[in-house]
C-alpha cells in the first residue's frame, strides 16, 4: 500500500479496482457496501463564497459629489482575509428630491460590477442620510421618490443580480435601517403600509431567487400580517413567495438583552430562530458588553439566529472578547456555511456503461445553511486525457442544515467511452446557482476536507478508480 500525505490508494482484489482520496485513515472495504472512504477534516480557515466576515464600502452622492466606483482591487485584497462579501452602501442624499442622476447609476453599476471581476459577492444596501441628528433631517424623501429611485435601480439589481448576495430594505430612516425616520412614521396598522410599499418593490426589482432582508422581526409580521404560523417552513422554504425571501439582518448583535430594540418580545426571537434555517441572517454589532458578547453567549447566538456573515470591522470590543476568550478563530471559520465530507461508499464493477452507485455523508458544522440557489455536480474525469463527464444532481444543497449531517445517494452511469485499464478521478462540484458564474471556481464552494480541493477548477476530488 503507497500512502501520501493526503492521499491514500486501496487495491480491492475483490473488484479489481483501485480507490484513493484525501482519507482520515485507510479505506475499509466491505463487500456489501462497496468500498468506503472517510476522509480528513480541515481546521483550516479559507475563503467560500457568500459566507463569512465583510468589509463596508460606502459611496455618498451629498453635495455635488460623484464619488468614483468601488475598485475591484480593493475587493479583491480582502480575499487575502478570507473575505468574499462586502456591504456596499450608497447614500442618495443629493436626490432626495428627484431622479437619481445618470452619473450616479453609473457609479453604482461599475461597483457592483467590480465584484464580478474580483470573484466576490456584494449586500446592497442605499439609504439618504448617515446621522439622528435633527439638523440633519429630512432624513428620508417620500415614498413616491423612494418608489421611483427602486424602479431607476431595477435594470442593475436585474443585470447584477448573479453577485448579489443579499439586499438589504434600505431606503427609510437614517443608515437605511428603519428608525430616525422622516416620511415613514408608525403611529397605527396602517402606517405600515408606506414601508410595505418600498419592500414590495424591491421584491419585484430582484430576480425571486433573491432575498431581501428587513432590520426586525416585527416588521415582516406587521407589514404582511403574519403570524407565528405563518413563520417559513422546509415545506414553503425557497418556493419564491414573498415570504419566503424576506429575511432580517441585526445590526445590533449580541448588544444587550433586546439587542438595543431589534427585538420587542420572544415572539420576534422564536420567528427569526426558525426562519434562519432558510434566509441569510447577519450584520454587525455596537458593543462591546462582555454581558452580551462573551465567547459563551455568543456561540450560542450565532447557532440560534444561523448567523452567515458578520461585519469585520464593528464594534471592536466585540472582537476583543471573542479573543480574550479563546473563540475568534472558531467563530470567523464557522460564519455561514461549512460542509465537511465525512464518508463516501462506492458500489459499482467500473465498467463502461454501468451505474456507479455513491452513498455519502456531509457534516454542516458551520452557524447556517447555504440560502441562495446552488448547483452540485458530480465530475468524472479521464485522467490521461482530461476530457470531463458532468452528472447533475437533483439534490439542493440548500437542504444541509446547520448543526446536522445528510446523508445522500447518487446514481451515475458511467460513459460507454470508458476504457478498461484507464484511471479516472470523480468530483464534487458545488457551482453558483447562476450560469453567468457556473464557471468562475471563485464561486464554487470549498469542501472542509484536506486534500479533495482544487483552486483552479473549484472542484473537491471525492475518488480515483481504474476502469475495468
Amino acid at each position: 500500500m503507497k500512502k501520501s500525505r493526503f492521499y491514500y490508494i486501496y487495491i480491492a482484489l475483490a473488484a479489481l479496482t483501485v480507490i484513493s482520496c484525501g482519507c482520515k485513515k485507510t479505506p475499509v472495504f466491505v463487500q456489501e457496501q462497496g468500498e468506503v472512504l472517510t476522509y480528513e477534516v480541515s481546521k483550516a480557515d479559507f475563503c467560500n463564497p457568500e459566507r463569512g466576515y465583510y468589509t463596508q464600502y460606502t459611496k455618498k452622492f451629498a453635495n455635488g459629489n460623484v464619488p468614483s466606483p468601488i475598485s475591484a482591487s480593493a475587493i479583491k485584497s480582502k480575499r487575502s482575509e478570507n473575505q468574499t462579501i462586502t456591504l456596499s452602501m450608497f447614500y442618495l442624499t443629493d436626490f432626495m428630491e428627484g431622479d437619481i442622476s445618470e452619473a450616479a447609476l453609473n457609479v453604482i453599476g461599475e461597483s457592483l460590477k467590480a465584484h464580478r471581476t474580483a470573484g466576490s459577492k456584494a449586500i446592497v444596501r442605499f439609504a439618504y442620510k448617515d446621522s439622528y441628528d435633527e439638523s440633519s433631517a429630512p432624513f428620508d424623501p417620500a415614498v413616491d421618490i423612494v418608489l421611483r429611485h427602486i424602479e431607476q435601480l431595477k435594470p442593475l439589481l436585474q443585470e447584477y443580480s448573479d453577485i448579489i448576495m443579499l439586499f438589504q430594505a434600505g431606503f427609510i430612516g437614517s443608515w437605511g435601517e428603519w428608525a430616525f425616520t422622516t416620511h415613514f412614521t408608525i403611529t397605527d396598522d396602517a402606517s405600515y403600509a408606506p414601508r410595505k410599499q418600498v419592500v414590495d418593490a424591491l421584491l419585484d426589482a430582484l430576480p425571486k431567487d433573491r432575498q431581501v432582508a428587513l432590520r426586525t422581526a416585527t416588521y415582516k409580521r406587521r407589514m404582511y400580517g403574519m403570524t407565528l404560523a405563518d413563520t417559513i417552513t422546509a415545506q414553503t422554504a425557497f418556493n419564491g413567495s414573498d415570504l419566503s425571501r424576506l429575511g432580517g439582518h441585526n445590526d445590533c448583535f449580541i448588544s444587550s438583552s433586546n439587542d438595543v430594540g431589534t427585538y420587542s418580545g420572544n415572539t420576534d426571537r422564536i420567528q427569526w430562530k426558525h426562519e434562519t434555517e432558510y434566509t441569510l441572517m447577519g450584520g454587525e454589532t455596537c458593543s462591546g458588553d462582555a454581558t452580551y458578547c462573551n465567547c459563551t453567549h455568543s456561540i450560542e447566538e450565532l447557532e440560534a439566529y444561523h448567523w452567515t456573515y458578520q461585519n469585520r470591522n464593528y464594534h471592536s470590543g466585540t472582537f476583543t472578547e471573542w479573543l480574550k476568550g479563546g473563540c475568534m478563530d472558531e467563530n470567523s471559520i464557522r460564519l455561514g456555511y461549512r460542509l465537511v465530507l465525512k464518508q463516501a461508499a462506492f458500489n459499482s464493477d467500473f465498467t463502461a456503461g454501468s451505474s456507479l452507485t455513491v452513498k455519502y455523508s456531509i457534516e454542516n458544522v458551520g452557524f447556517s445553511a447555504l440560502s441562495n440557489p446552488r448547483g452540485l455536480e458530480f465530475i468524472l474525469k479521464d485522467n490521461e486525457s482530461g476530457a470531463l463527464t458532468v452528472y447533475k444532481s437533483e439534490t439542493d444543497p440548500r437542504r444541509w442544515a446547520a448543526g446536522k449531517e445528510s446523508v445522500n445517494t447518487e446514481t451515475i452511469t458511467l460513459p460507454e467511452e470508458l476504457v478498461a485499464g484507464k484511471r479516472y478521478s470523480l468530483y464534487m462540484n458545488l457551482p453558483d446557482g447562476r450560469e453567468s458564474l457556473h464557471d468562475n471556481p471563485l464561486y464554487s464552494v470549498r469542501l472542509a476536507n484536506e486534500g479533495l480541493w482544487s483552486e483552479k477548477t473549484g472542484y473537491n476530488k471525492i475518488c480515483e478508480f481504474i476502469a475495468k
